[in-house]
C-alpha cells in the first residue's frame, strides 16, 4: 500500500521511520470501513498496541458492548467526519473523553485523559486505486486531573435545572444536557433529529406572533444580525399535566462550535411561570390602587359633575381605547354599551338619549318637566313630542319679516368716535382700566360711554394692541364700521350693543389672561380675528331664537335651510359690510390673510348657536386629550407650566391651525356666556334681561297662535328657575374644560362656580313668585 499526499506517491512502510519522527499520536483512518490503515509509535503507544494488526482492528465490530446513546454518538461523529472530511475535504477538531468512544480513536491506554484530535483529508492509493482518508493527529493531551474542573462543570451543565441546548446555524441540535434531552423526548418522542423549530414549536407565542416568525426571528437575530443575547418568551402546555401550562423565556447567545468552529446558537429555556404570576399579580394590583386612586381623586376633585350623562359616543369611544391603552382590562358589557351607544346614536358628536336623560332628570327637585323642555329646545336638534305637537298646532307658516329690526338712527360722525377716544373723560378711563379684569359691568360702561360701550371698547383695544398700525387698516373706516355694527345691534332687552361689548371684553380676557395670547395660539392676525368675531356676533339680532325663526317659516331659516339661520345672518351681513367702500377697514390686508381671517371669524360664530355646543365641546376635550395625554394629568401638565409665559401650555407646539381655531371657538363660546362669571349682581341683571326678551318671544308666539315655548310665558315662571339646569349640563362643563386646558382661565371657572351656588341656594329655599303671581296678590291684600 502506498499513500498519495500531495500527488506525490510514497510507500509507507519505505517511510516509517520519517513518519515516527512525529512525536505526537498520528494515524490514518478510513470512515468507510470504520477502521485504522496505520499508526505510527506514538499512536501505537497512546492505544497501547504493539502490533499494527491489534492497532488496526475495525472499530464497528465493538460497538456491540457500547451503550446505546454511545453508538447514537459514535455514528454521528463518524458520518460528520466522512461528510467534511472524506467527501468535503475540510479539517476539523475533535475533543473525547477516554471514557467517550470516537470514530479512530481505540480504549486509551494512559487512563482518564481528554484529547484534541485533528482530522486532515488525504488521498492514499491502494493497489492503483485513489481514496480519502483521514489522517488523525493528536494535537492536545490533557490529564484528568487537568481536567476535573472542566468535567465538574460538564456535569453540572448536565443536571442543571435550566434547559441548555447548542443548535447550528441551520437550526440542527449539536446537544444538549441531560435535563433538556429527557424534556425534549418527554415532548416531541423518539425523535433522533431535533431541531430548534420542532423544539419551538412545542407551546405559543406571546402575542400574535406564530412560531415560524418566532424562530425566523431568532435565526436572523443570532446569525445575521449577530446580537449578544435574544430573549422571548413561550406559553407551553404540559404533558404531565393535562390542562396546565407554564410560560417559558428563551434565551439565545451566539457562539462558535468548539468541533467544528461553525457559528452554532446556545440555547436555555427557563421557568417563568411564578414571574408571570407575579406580574399578573401585580398588574390587577395596580389597576385597583389606580382605581383607587382616581377615586379618592375625585371626591377631592373640585371639577363639576354633570346630573346626566354628557359625553357622546365619540367621547366614550376615546375613553374606552385610552383604558385598553393604559392596560386595564376592559369588560364585555363596557364594549356592548359603548356598540349600543353608537348604534343607538343618530350623531356621534351629541350626548346618547340626551332628551330622555333630561326629561328623567326633570323630575328632581331642582328641574321641572319645563325646564326639560326649555334645555332640550336650546341644545338638541332632535324634537321631542311636546315639540312636535307645537309646531302642529295651527297658526302662521311664515314670517312677514316684522322681527326685522331698522337701522336706527342716523350713524354719528366717526371723527367725533375717534376724537371721543382721544379725550376720554375720567369716568371712561376708569372702566377701560379695567378691561382686562375678569369681572366686568358692561351696565356701568354703557352708561359712562354714552350708550357707545361696543365701539369705545373695540376701537380702544384696536389701538392698545396697535392693530390698525401692524395691519395698515384705514382708522376713519375701522370706526365707521364700529359704530354701523353697533347701531345694528336693536334695542333688545338681552341680545344688545351691551352684551356685544360684554362678550367682546369677556374674549379679551381670555385671549390676554388666560394663557392663549401667551403662546402662539392667538398671534396678532388671530386676535383681530377674535375682536372681530366677537364684535359681530349676534349684529341685527331678532330677539328671538333660531327654534321661532324656524317655526314661522322666517327668511332667514328659508335662505339658511333653517341651519343656525340668526348666526348665518350674523357673518353674510357684516361680510356685506366690508364689501362695501364705505366700511371696508382691510383694503391692505393681504388675500391670504383675508381668508384666514374671514374663515376664522365664520367658525367662531356658528359656534356659537348652542344646537352645536356638544359637537363643539366633545371635540374640544377629545383634542385636548389626545394632545396633552389622560384627561387625568392634562391640568397637572398645564400647572406645571405656570410662571414661564413662553411655555404657558404644553400644548403651544404642537397645535395646528384647524386645534387653534377650535380653541377660540370654545373661547368665543366662553365669552358668549361671559356674564356667568360676572359679579352676582350684574350676573343677575343679564339673566332677567334674558328672561324679558324670551317672554317677548313667548308674547309673539302667543299673538301668532303658536305654543308658547317652554319658559317664554310671562304668566309664569321664566329662565330664573332654569339656571342649575343649564349650569349643570352647559356652563360648568364648558368652563371646566376650557380651564383644565389652560389653568391660567382658572379665576372665570371660580367665578362661575360661585354663581352657580348662588342658583342652587335659591333652588333649595323655593322658586320667587313670577310676575303674574305677584299681581295677584297685591289684588287681594285688603284696602286700608
Amino acid at each position: 500500500m502506498s499513500l498519495d499526499h500531495g500527488h506525490q506517491e510514497f510507500d509507507v512502510q519505505a517511510h516509517a521511520h520519517i513518519l515516527e519522527l512525529v512525536a505526537s499520536p498520528l494515524w490514518i483512518y478510513d470512515c468507510t470501513i470504520k477502521r485504522n490503515l496505520w499508526g505510527n509509535s506514538a499512536a501505537m503507544e497512546l492505544f497501547g498496541c504493539r502490533e499494527q494488526e491489534v492497532f488496526c482492528v475495525s472499530q464497528f465490530d465493538d460497538r456491540g458492548v457500547w451503550a446505546p446513546e454511545d453508538v447514537l454518538t459514535w455514528t454521528e461523529l463518524n458520518n460528520n467526519i466522512q461528510t467534511e472530511v472524506q467527501d468535503g475535504k475540510k479539517e476539523i477538531k475533535l475533543i473525547v473523553k477516554s471514557d467517550r468512544p470516537a470514530p479512530g480513536l481505540l480504549a486509551l491506554a494512559k487512563g482518564n485523559i481528554v484529547v484534541k484530535a485533528l482530522f486532515k483529508p488525504l488521498a492514499i492509493t491502494v493497489l492503483g486505486v485513489e481514496r480519502v482518508v483521514s489522517l488523525v493527529q493528536i494535537v492536545e493531551q490533557h490529564s484528568a486531573d487537568a481536567e476535573d474542573n472542566h468535567l465538574r462543570m460538564v456535569e453540572m451543565c448536565d443536571n442543571h435545572p435550566m434547559f441548555q441546548f447548542l443548535f447550528d446555524i441551520n437550526g440542527n441540535l449539536l446537544a444538549a444536557n441531560k435535563r433538556a434531552m429527557v424534556n425534549m423526548t418527554e415532548h416531541l418522542g423518539a425523535c433522533r433529529r431535533y431541531t430548534l423549530k420542532s423544539y419551538l414549536s412545542m407551546g405559543e407565542s406571546d402575542g400574535e406572533v406564530s412560531t415560524d416568525d418566532m424562530y425566523h426571528e431568532a435565526m436572523k437575530v443570532i446569525f445575521e444580525e449577530k446580537k449578544p443575547c435574544h430573549r422571548f418568551p413561550q406559553l407551553r402546555a404540559s404533558k404531565r399535566i393535562p390542562g396546565k401550562y407554564r410560560w417559558v423565556l428563551y434565551e439565545m447567545w451566539p457562539l462558535t462550535d468548539p468541533i467544528t468552529q461553525q457559528p452554532c446558537a446556545l440555547v436555555c429555556e427557563q421557568n417563568i411561570t411564578q414571574v408571570k404570576s407575579l406580574e399578573e399579580q401585580f398588574r390587577k394590583q395596580n389597576q385597583r390602587l389606580e382605581e383607587q386612586l382616581e377615586e379618592a381623586l375625585a371626591q377631592r376633585d373640585m371639577r363639576h359633575k354633570s346630573a346626566i350623562d354628557i359625553d357622546t359616543p365619540a367621547d366614550k369611544t376615546l375613553k374606552l381605547l385610552d383604558k385598553i391603552m393604559r392596560g386595564h382590562e376592559v369588560a364585555a358589557k363596557e364594549a356592548m354599551e359603548l356598540h349600543d351607544a353608537i348604534v343607538r346614536s343618530g350623531d356621534l358628536r351629541q350626548p346618547v338619549n340626551f332628551n330622555e336623560q333630561v326629561l328623567e332628570q326633570s323630575q328632581s327637585c331642582l328641574m321641572d318637566q319645563e325646564v326639560g323642555h326649555s334645555l332640550i329646545q336650546l341644545l338638541s336638534s332632535r324634537k321631542t313630542a311636546v315639540q312636535e305637537r307645537c309646531e302642529g298646532d295651527d297658526g302662521p307658516t311664515s314670517s312677514s319679516g316684522n322681527h326685522h329690526v331698522p337701522s336706527g338712527e342716523q350713524v354719528p360722525d366717526a371723527q367725533d368716535i375717534i376724537q371721543f377716544t382721544r379725550n376720554m373723560p375720567d369716568d371712561v378711563m376708569t372702566m377701560l382700566f379695567e378691561v382686562d379684569s375678569w369681572q366686568f359691568d358692561a351696565f356701568k360702561l354703557m352708561d359712562v360711554t354714552g350708550g357707545r360701550p361696543l365701539s369705545v371698547l373695540a376701537h380702544h383695544l384696536f389701538k392698545r394692541y396697535d392693530l390698525i398700525d401692524k395691519f395698515q387698516l384705514d382708522e376713519m373706516r375701522l370706526v365707521q364700521f364700529l359704530l354701523r355694527i353697533e347701531e345694528g345691534y336693536p334695542s333688545n332687552p338681552y341680545h344688545n350693543r351691551m352684551h356685544a361689548a360684554d362678550v367682546l371684553q369677556s374674549l379679551h380676557v381670555l385671549l390676554c389672561q388666560g394663557g392663549l395670547r401667551q403662546g402662539n395660539i392667538c398671534d396678532d392676525l388671530s386676535m383681530l380675528s377674535c375682536y372681530l368675531a366677537a364684535i359681530i356676533h349676534d349684529y341685527q339680532h331678532k330677539g328671538v331664537n333660531n327654534d321661532f325663526l324656524v317655526r314661522t317659516g322666517d327668511n332667514l331659516a328659508i335662505l339658511y335651510n333653517d341651519r343656525s339661520p340668526m348666526e348665518n345672518h350674523h357673518l353674510a351681513a357684516t361680510f356685506q359690510l366690508l364689501n362695501s367702500d364705505q366700511y371696508n377697514f382691510l383694503p391692505k390686508i393681504q388675500h391670504k390673510a383675508m381668508e384666514a381671517i374671514r374663515k376664522q371669524v365664520i367658525e367662531m360664530v356658528l359656534a356659537t348657536d348652542m344646537k352645536q355646543h356638544f359637537a363643539i365641546h366633545s371635540m374640544f376635550q377629545a383634542k385636548m386629550q389626545s394632545l396633552m395625554g389622560s384627561s387625568s394629568t392634562s391640568a397637572a401638565a398645564v400647572a406645571s407650566s405656570r410662571g414661564s409665559p413662553q411655555n404657558s401650555s404644553p400644548l403651544l407646539r404642537v397645535l395646528d391651525d384647524d386645534i387653534r381655531n377650535l380653541v377660540l371657538q370654545l373661547a368665543l363660546k366662553c365669552a358668549d356666556l361671559g356674564h356667568l362669571s360676572s359679579p352676582r349682581r350684574v350676573h343677575k341683571k343679564w339673566v332677567h334681561a334674558l328672561e324679558e326678551e324670551l317672554f317677548r318671544q313667548g308674547d309673539c308666539e302667543k299673538l301668532s297662535g303658536l305654543q308658547v315655548s317652554p319658559l317664554m310665558d310671562r304668566e309664569k315662571h321664566g329662565i330664573t328657575k332654569s339656571q342649575v339646569g343649564f349650569f349643570d349640563i352647559v356652563a360648568l362643563p364648558l368652563f371646566q374644560s376650557f380651564a383644565q386646558t389652560f389653568v391660567e382661565a382658572s379665576p372665570m371657572l371660580e367665578a362661575v362656580r360661585n354663581n352657580y351656588n348662588m342658583w342652587r341656594e335659591e333652588a333649595a329655599m323655593g322658586p320667587a313668585p313670577s310676575l303674574s303671581q305677584q299681581q295677584a296678590a297685591r289684588m287681594m291684600r285688603p284696602s286700608k
